[in-house]
């Protein structure tokens, strides 16, 4: 049955499982209430049930962070109304459609009451968040989204957590950034974007191979959106802060990529400001070139190719992506500037934790490292057909979650061949996740190859 009380109907915010406030109603919603929400539309967010106080709810959580703190709507409300919130039905049509499946009436002032809340909550696609999403467009700097989360917040505390992943097991060793190794000329490099504490050794193998030969002026860095894009690609214009400064974007170099691949690519910027494979490699970035190296980024995150393994094709045969990558390699002649491209990707996504049925066990590892392997290979021939095509075969069966941003990347660098300078996989001890990711390192067809440093954590990669 649904219960819709205007006396006592409420959107609550949770936090860590306990319901914090309410979110405010304005005194006169009634006679403000805006036009603009005369099509409620629900944004995409991630949903589960709540019970609180013997009543059950639908917690709502924002992948994107527009709001921080969950969002509570009685359960009933959001099964049969808030259901409808699609952006196509008119507001005055629905308590006849709640009605009609239920045999309730809803009252048109409990309806726009409801709908009030949801908009202040940031929950619709409505004014609240369109003003939200403005003043981030507005805005010229990026802020971490991560500081004291995945890493310190302290300038000096960071910059001694990354030399210990250096220094520490499994880590690349002190960095040494002098010597004629810079001369030579370094195409791009794979780092994972997994969190510092189960990734840190990995990163610094491509990060010290970056500080000791590259002599680069602009990083493009491809990260992954792993929230919902509109587009194949999000550009930005921002300039990215973290604990240890402010990192310049290379404005003019994006916006001559957005001219020739469409202004629209602009669509899903905010996807930026949560997004965390981009704010990683910046921080390495920071730590290893420190501030007598300066540098500029052109950030681009890159949403899922999920459409192109459905239809079956390889993805550059997609106007959009032959867009794009054309861009790409326009921009970078045009830029007259020493360009060295970033891939902040992880490999495979195993276990219960992502859907599968049963635990991580030795053998889906090894199956999951043998994968990896081929992958990498067609990844260092800077082959990106058969890098996709060795993932649409099986399905993407293994969730690589930097498919596209790979992909992207290997058409954009052009020639290079790629060398394995690490590899690992992150498991839980409760055997539900299991994460694999690496480090590898482009180089020009004519660098020579450069010495070895690893032994891929003495894993086969095969």
């Amino acid at each position: 049955m649904v219960r819709v009380d205007p006396l006592d109907l409420g959107v609550l915010l949770a936090k860590n499982g306990f319901v914090t406030s309410h979110v405010p109603l304005s005194p006169s919603a009634a006679s403000t209430f805006m036009t603009t929400l005369d099509r409620p539309k629900l944004r995409p967010l991630s949903a589960s049930r709540f019970d609180h106080q013997g009543q059950p709810y639908a917690l709502l959580q924002d992948p994107l962070g527009a709001f921080t703190s969950p969002v509570l709507v009685p359960l009933d409300a959001f099964m049969h109304i808030c259901r409808h919130f699609d952006g196509l039905n008119l507001l005055a049509e629905i308590p006849a459609r709640v009605q009609r499946e239920t045999g309730q009436s809803l009252a048109a002032e409990v309806l726009e009451r409801l709908v009030e809340q949801l908009d202040q909550a940031m929950v619709l696609d409505g004014p609240t968040f369109a003003s939200y999403r403005e003043t981030f467009r507005q805005s010229q700097e990026r802020p971490a989204a991560l500081a004291g989360r995945s890493y310190a917040a302290e300038d000096a505390t960071l910059r001694a957590q990354l030399q210990g992943y250096f220094h520490g097991a499994g880590g690349a060793g002190p960095l040494s950034i002098e010597g004629p190794g810079r001369s030579r000329r370094l195409r791009g490099v794979l780092s994972p974007h997994i969190d510092f504490r189960r990734g840190g050794p990995v990163y610094t193998w491509s990060y010290r191979e970056l500080a000791e030969q590259a002599d680069i002026d602009t990083f493009l860095i491809l990260g992954v959106a792993h929230q919902y894009c509109r587009r194949h690609f999000a550009l930005t214009l921002k300039d990215f802060e973290t604990p240890l400064g402010v990192v310049r974007t290379d404005r003019q170099y994006v916006e001559r990529i957005a001219a020739a691949a469409g202004e629209e690519l602009f669509d899903d910027e905010l996807v930026h400001r949560a997004e965390h494979s981009i704010e990683f490699q910046v921080v390495w970035l920071q730590y290893v070139l420190r501030k007598e190296r300066p540098f500029s980024i052109v950030p681009i995150l890159v949403g899922s190719f999920h459409d192109h393994l459905q239809r079956g094709i390889d993805p550059i045969e997609d106007p959009q992506v032959r867009r794009f990558v054309d861009a790409l390699k326009a921009a970078e002649a045009a830029s007259g500037k020493n360009v060295a491209y970033i891939g902040g990707i992880d490999l495979c996504h195993v276990g219960p934790e992502f859907g599968d049925p049963d635990p991580v066990d030795g053998q889906l590892q090894e199956t999951v490292r043998r994968f990896d392997g081929a992958m990498l290979d067609h990844a260092a021939a800077a082959d990106p057909a058969r890098w996709f095509q060795t993932a649409a075969t099986v399905a993407n069966r293994w969730r690589v979650c930097g498919l596209a941003a790979t992909y992207t990347m290997l058409h954009a660098m052009g020639p290079a061949t790629g060398r394995l300078l690490r590899y690992d996989q992150a498991l839980d001890n409760r055997r539900t996740c299991c994460v694999s990711f690496a480090s590898m390192v482009f180089h020009t067809p004519e660098d020579p190859p450069g010495p070895e440093r690893s032994s891929n954590n003495g894993h086969t990669i095969a």
